[in-house]
């Protein structure tokens, strides 16, 4: 039964959406994977099931990196968002601290951090933010080491 005021999309639109959002999200979890091993980080793929009410239920790829004793997760969230077509978190583990998200817009992946010197701001998507880059990805890596010692 659906509901009425969730009009549902032809099954080939939805899985079109669904192939592009895992498209992008793979090839961002190919990027930082490869950038996450040329910094001296371990990986290792993960899956992880989500529900979209556009796309139905269907399995995305997190990425598990660890340097030394510092685990952090790269998971995907939602394959949109207000202002944006994509969002992962970057969570120091095992306590879940969100210290950056990646927000897909503009064409690209947009890394928002918060650092430890930074002002207060109400949500992370508020924080600084840069393309995502090597370097940019390792100063937040480094940076969640930091705070985990």
């Amino acid at each position: 039964m659906s509901s009425a005021n969730a009009p549902e999309r032809p099954a080939e639109e939805s899985a079109d959406l669904r192939d592009e959002w895992l498209g992008r999200l793979t090839t961002l979890v190919d990027q930082v994977e490869g950038w996450a091993k040329e910094l001296g980080w371990f990986t290792r793929r993960i899956d992880k099931k989500l529900r979209d009410s556009e796309i139905g239920s269907y399995l995305a790829v997190a990425l598990l990196m660890q340097k030394d004793t510092t685990p952090v997760l790269l998971e995907p969230v939602a394959r949109s968002a207000p202002g944006a077509d994509g969002v992962v978190d970057l969570y120091l583990m095992p306590t879940y601290d969100d210290i950056a998200s990646l927000y897909y817009y503009g064409g690209e992946w947009n890394l928002h951090s918060l650092s430890h010197d930074q002002k207060a701001v109400a949500t992370i998507r508020e924080a600084d933010s840069k393309p995502l880059s090597k370097d940019a990805l390792n100063e937040v890596l480094e940076e969640m080491r930091q705070h985990a010692a």
